[in-house]
């Protein structure tokens, strides 16, 4: 597989929607919260590691961006299920993000002159 086809794509599209309907959906309050976030969960990790896999492009911060988003999917469905380490889940993320934006910033700067 080279290069996604638009119905790919917008099937990726349609799962981070579902995780924000979820997210949505709890804090509202509504019971098909779960739902949301267990189908868009899954439909987001398989669209977000088969469009890795055929990446042209590999960088070495890819690995804190996985991180990233498998921490922040977890959390979003475990709080989604009302379960309480959803919060470190997110803290997890949060400092996944950084390192990621960091390590992303620092690959684009050129190479030292020595």
């Amino acid at each position: 597989m080279k290069n996604p086809s638009p119905i790919l794509r917008g099937l990726f599209i349609c799962g981070v929607g579902a995780l924000l309907v979820s997210v949505q959906f709890s804090i509202v309050g509504w019971p098909a919260a779960d739902i949301f976030s267990c189908l868009g969960g899954i439909s987001t990790l398989v669209f977000y590691f088969l469009f890795d896999r055929v990446a042209v492009v590999k960088r070495k911060s890819r690995f804190p961006r996985h991180v990233t988003v498998v921490a922040l999917i977890t959390a979003i469905v475990l709080k989604s299920f009302e379960i309480a380490i959803g919060s470190w889940f997110f803290l997890i993320a949060f400092m996944a993000f950084l390192v990621w934006l960091a390590w992303s910033v620092l690959e684009e700067l050129p190479p030292s002159s020595d």
